[in-house]
């Protein structure tokens, strides 16, 4: 099969061929449908996240159909649709037993540990399958497993966003776009959009954000986006720059709380002592998600509360990850997620039928 490795960091990904995998245990094979295209992909490439072994296949935003299973996977189908949560926790330390997976002492990232899904099939643990409602494609439920779990996390779990609280989404790359969606469903009001892309902070808009201010004029007190505000309760930052968590952090209001998703080396800039003392300011980390808030997503999506199609930037085939990668993030970017569907053939040393996708329906 066709897969696409990375042989170190810093080299760029090539389009290996190499054996299909055969699940083994409580293990399930799965044809990849779809998968997304993460920033955290790119951290991976340029060396900021470290592998602990090479070649890996990168990809672990994952949707596809089941089509072997190991002795051990009882009650999995040959032919379900399933989206993939990539974390594999142990479900036994602490984090676990008390519902905080995605911190889990023990857990392994499918397409950082394990081998992950920019292939035509992987090999997946059957406890880390979610079925997808007939409703949604597979585009869609590969974003649910990262770009809207994530985000969802974020704001239910870290910041407990409420009704009628003000936000503001700092980044409106995939995962802030997803914010943008997720915060208009929990009823946030006002949606705020940061952005240094004009055309980021238009599909921001189209998708639910009630207003918009380029990153440049950010700290502006006189925009007139800060004057609908009433004082933001919460800032969520998909960028973790340390002047970015700065601006957030300046931007909320007193008890406001600013939760930060996107990734650095650098060590954050808050706001002097006094300052986040007297006014209560909050700064705080979000990581991943829980294997709900995938399906909770998926739920919002059947029941058509997602726009997901207007955040889709482009669909690309295997052949075509590296020059996403390589561009990821560059000036004159192509707004919102990519997916890449591997459109992966029949076994060739394999003896099943492959389901087809069934047609979907609202249900």
């Amino acid at each position: 099969m066709k897969a696409v490795r990375l042989h170190q960091a810093g080299s760029g990904v090539q389009v290996d061929e190499v054996p299909v995998p055969r699940p083994t245990g409580e293990e399930v094979l799965i044809r990849v449908e779809a998968a997304g295209l993460c920033g955290s992909d790119a951290h991976i490439l340029n060396g900021r996240t470290p592998l602990p072994h090479y070649p890996r296949i990168l990809g672990h935003e994952v949707a596809g159909t089941v089509c072997e299973t190991g002795p051990g996977a009882a009650g999995v189908e040959i032919g379900a649709r399933v989206a993939v949560n990539f974390l594999i926790t142990c479900g036994q330390c602490r984090y676990c037993v008390s519902g905080r997976t995605s911190l889990c002492l023990s857990r392994e990232g499918l397409g950082v540990v394990r081998d992950g899904g920019f292939a035509e099939y992987m090999v997946v643990p059957a406890r880390n399958l979610i079925h997808i409602p007939g409703a949604v494609p597979f585009r869609h439920a590969a974003l649910a497993t990262d770009a809207f779990a994530t985000s969802l996390h974020a704001i239910s779990k870290r910041a407990q966003v409420q009704a009628g609280e003000g936000c503001i989404v700092v980044g409106v790359g995939g995962l802030g776009l997803s914010a943008v969606q997720l915060l208009k469903i929990r009823g946030a009001y006002p949606i705020i959009a940061v952005d240094a892309d004009a055309k980021a902070l238009e599909l921001a808009v189209s998708l639910g954000a009630t207003h918009s201010i380029p990153a440049s004029a950010m700290e502006d007190e006189n925009h007139p986006a800060w004057a609908v505000t009433g004082g933001a309760v919460h800032a969520f930052d998909f960028v973790g720059r340390p002047e970015t968590v700065q601006s957030a952090t300046q931007a909320v209001d007193r008890g406001g709380r600013v939760v930060v998703v996107g990734h650095s080396p650098h060590s954050w800039n808050t706001a002097d002592g006094s300052t986040m003392v007297r006014e209560e300011k909050t700064v705080m980390g979000s990581y991943a998600f829980d294997k709900n808030e995938i399906e909770d997503v998926l739920g919002f999506m059947s029941r058509g509360l997602i726009d997901v199609d207007t955040m889709i930037g482009q669909v690309i085939g295997l052949d075509d990850v590296d020059r996403a990668l390589a561009t990821f993030g560059a000036p004159g970017r192509i707004p919102g997620r990519t997916i890449v569907e591997p459109a992966a053939g029949a076994l060739k040393d394999g003896g099943f039928l492959l389901a087809e996708e069934p047609e979907r329906t609202m249900s």
